[in-house]
């Protein structure tokens, strides 16, 4: 009984798989190993000065070419498993660096995700830097219609009908500036508007 739990303690789990999601805020790493990891078992550092980040996985073992052909995305640059004694250490070469990470732990399916995340700084940065830039030869974005062409009908529909309402005793400027304005926003909409679509 002794010597069976002993050669259970001393076995190894095997990382399968790796996955990496990049996000704008950060990257997930995704570890999936046949057993469970526990939070004992997997530890995590940035070098500021290489820029790179590790993940070491205690009494794990690994396909170091398996594991580093995974698919890498921006803002990791480079993929490294190697072997440590007993256990396994996986280093992702990164662009932006790593202001925090954490753990999340799951039995099934037995694996890790670990949740890097970036600077504030370097996230407003990116985000800014993705807005749209429209080509010459690109059509423009159809922009939503303007309110005061609708206003100058309802004005002029109303200054008109209170100038034919009034009758012919009162001489008024109601119908004359009625019908100009409902002129100004038909010629816009229609002329003006019809040439730029």
């Amino acid at each position: 009984m002794i010597v069976l739990t002993a050669g259970l303690m001393g076995q190894s789990l095997k990382i399968q798989e790796v996955a990496i999601s990049s996000k704008k805020n950060g990257v997930s790493i995704q570890l999936r190993s046949d057993q469970p990891i526990n939070a004992t078992q997997i530890t995590g550092w940035y070098n500021i000065s290489t820029s790179w980040y590790y993940i070491t996985v205690y009494e794990a073992i690994g396909d170091s070419a398996r594991l580093e052909s995974v698919k890498i995305e921006y803002p990791i640059r480079e993929v490294e498993v190697m072997p440590v004694g007993e256990s396994l250490q996986l280093g992702f070469r990164m662009a932006i660096p790593v202001e925090q990470f954490e753990f999340y732990h799951s039995d099934s399916p037995p694996e890790v995700l670990a949740a890097l995340r970036f600077p504030l700084s370097d996230v407003m940065a990116s985000m800014t830097d993705e807005k749209p830039i429209r080509a010459p030869d690109m059509p423009s974005v159809k922009k939503e219609k303007p309110v005061w062409p609708k206003a100058l009908y309802f004005m002029g529909a109303g200054l008109t009908g209170a100038g034919f309402l009034a009758g012919e005793d009162q001489k008024g400027w109601e119908v004359t500036v009625g019908m100009g304005l409902i002129a100004v926003a038909y010629v816009y909409e229609n002329i003006i508007m019809g040439k730029k679509k």
